[in-house]
């Protein structure tokens, strides 16, 4: 697995590149932030309706039946008109990147030859919070990568999961990689994952948490107490409560 930088943005890739091996050239789908298909001979762009295929399939990361995929993507639809659909759908995604969609009968899937980022960058995140996991010697684009919403623009009902799940596993993974940078003595850089939690979701009291034991870690308790103040006034004004115990123990 590599982390790498893509125009402005960061994601991770795990694949295989296939050289030498006879098989099909890798297709990467990119969901993190927007959504792309890399290394395709031919560049056109996919439709609306083929990316959300795409996307619904990289994200079940599985067969799904073929009635499945039309009730979610044409939902307002009937069981005739979206059975229609996705079979021009599907079509025309061939027509594009013949190797990306492997289809039967009764399901659907994307071929083994296309890698996910976010599959990828979700593998990355689970290795972050193992203790026993070795540091990125540059966390910057790890960060980077873990600062990045699953397609922000889009408004589809059968995302909110997905997206929900990908925030979730984001915001612990840069939770424990503040800590164990910490740790490590690595303090700019875990103060910087601390805040970057903290910028995702500033009423999660575990990122703050995190960076106020950062600041002490580091010897700067006039910091953690700055953190910890910014906390306590943000939770009275948007909650009306205080910080909890485990966080007010940490100043003790």
């Amino acid at each position: 697995m590599s982390v790498r930088m893509v125009g402005s943005r960061t994601e991770t890739v795990d694949y295989e590149s296939g050289e030498g091996t006879g098989t099909a050239s890798v297709l990467v789908v990119q969901t993190l932030p927007a959504f792309a298909v890399d290394g395709a001979a031919d560049a056109r762009p996919l439709s609306r309706a083929a990316q959300r295929l795409v996307t619904y399939l990289a994200l079940r990361d599985r067969p799904v039946r073929r009635a499945e995929v039309a009730h979610a993507l044409w939902a307002d639809s009937s069981e005739e008109h979206g059975a229609a659909s996705l079979r021009t759908t599907l079509w025309r995604i061939g027509r594009v990147h013949r190797d990306l969609v492997q289809a039967t009968a009764e399901r659907l899937s994307l071929s083994d030859t296309a890698a996910v980022d976010v599959q990828a960058a979700s593998s990355l995140a689970r290795s972050l919070a193992s203790a026993g996991a070795e540091l990125p010697d540059d966390s910057e684009p790890v960060i980077g990568l873990l600062s990045t919403d699953l397609l922000p623009d889009w408004y589809d009902d059968w995302l909110f999961v997905f997206r929900e799940r990908w925030r979730q596993l984001r915001l612990h993974a840069l939770e424990c990689l503040a800590g164990r940078l910490g740790e490590a003595g690595r303090f700019s850089e875990a103060i910087d994952a601390a805040l970057t939690a903290v910028d995702a979701e500033p009423l999660r009291e575990s990122a703050h948490r995190c960076l106020i034991r950062v600041h002490l870690l580091e010897g700067n308790r006039g910091e953690a107490v700055r953190a910890y103040r910014a906390l306590a006034e943000l939770l009275h004004t948007e909650l009306g409560v205080r910080p909890s115990q485990g966080v007010r123990a940490l100043l003790a």
